[in-house]
Formats: structure tokens, C-alpha cells, sequence
């Protein structure tokens, strides 16, 4: 019959082995849970980026199909939300500004036939005031 220290000695596991083993277990935790935070930080950028072409690329169609005289000239900017929504300067995850400017100027009732027309579209993060995308392009009276 063996005594009570001897089976005791071999059954089990000791208090600092557990220990170790649930350091070694936090750490791995841990470090899985930083990489699916930096990836999922890493989704939400490409994503923006996503949306910011296809919300960039929108401005300039619809400077394309406003046309050579009824594109309007200056600034103006547009709010749109996570979904591509127009929304309110308050609810907006984008701000897209489209800027039109003409070579010559506009004088009187619109632009000179042979005028050069400079369309600059820019889509920016508003949390981050990061410009995500940015395009530029000409009209001239037969189209872009």
C-alpha cells in the first residue's frame, strides 16, 4: 500500500503550474484580441475608403450630367452617412466637396464657349478631417 504523501505527490497539479498555465493562456488572449481589434480597425478603413471613391465618383457624374453651363460655379458641399445617405451636417460620416473653376472667368450669363471648366471633388472623414479620396478633371462644352 503506497502511503498518502506518495499519491498525493502524483495526482493533479500544482497551484504555481496552474498559475502559469492561466498566465500563459491571458497572454494568448490578449494578443489575439489586440489582432482582431487592429483588423477590424483595418475593415472600417478600407471600407471608408470603399465609400468615399463611390461617393466621389457620384459628384462627378452629377457635375457631368449638370453640363458645361449649368454645372455651378464655386463650392459646394454635400453630407452623406456610413450607407451613402445624404443626411445633415450633424449625422454625416463624409463630407464631399465639389469645386467647379472656370479659365477664363464667368462673366454675365455663364461661361465663355471656349472656357476650361476645372472640377475638383474631394470626399473627407469627419471624424478624422482625413481626405480619403480626391479626383480632378476638366469640362469643357463637349463634356468631361
Amino acid at each position: 500500500m503506497q502511503s498518502r504523501r506518495g499519491r498525493r505527490a502524483r495526482a493533479g497539479f500544482t497551484l504555481v503550474e496552474v498559475l502559469v498555465a492561466g498566465l500563459i493562456l491571458s497572454i494568448g488572449i490578449l494578443a489575439i484580441s489586440r489582432l482582431w481589434i487592429v483588423s477590424h480597425e483595418l475593415t472600417i478603413g478600407t471600407d471608408d475608403t470603399g465609400i468615399a471613391y463611390n461617393l466621389g465618383r457620384m459628384a462627378m457624374e452629377h457635375t457631368k450630367l449638370a453640363g458645361f453651363h449649368s454645372a455651378p460655379e464655386g463650392s459646394a458641399t454635400a453630407h452623406f452617412d456610413a450607407n451613402q445617405n445624404p443626411t445633415t451636417q450633424a449625422q454625416a460620416r463624409f463630407a464631399v466637396t465639389t469645386t467647379i473653376a472656370t479659365s477664363p472667368p464667368v462673366s454675365g450669363s455663364g461661361p465663355d464657349p471656349s472656357a476650361i471648366r476645372t472640377v475638383t471633388v474631394s470626399v473627407r472623414r469627419i471624424a478624422t478631417n482625413q481626405v480619403l479620396y480626391r479626383t480632378d478633371t476638366f469640362l469643357v462644352r463637349a463634356g468631361i
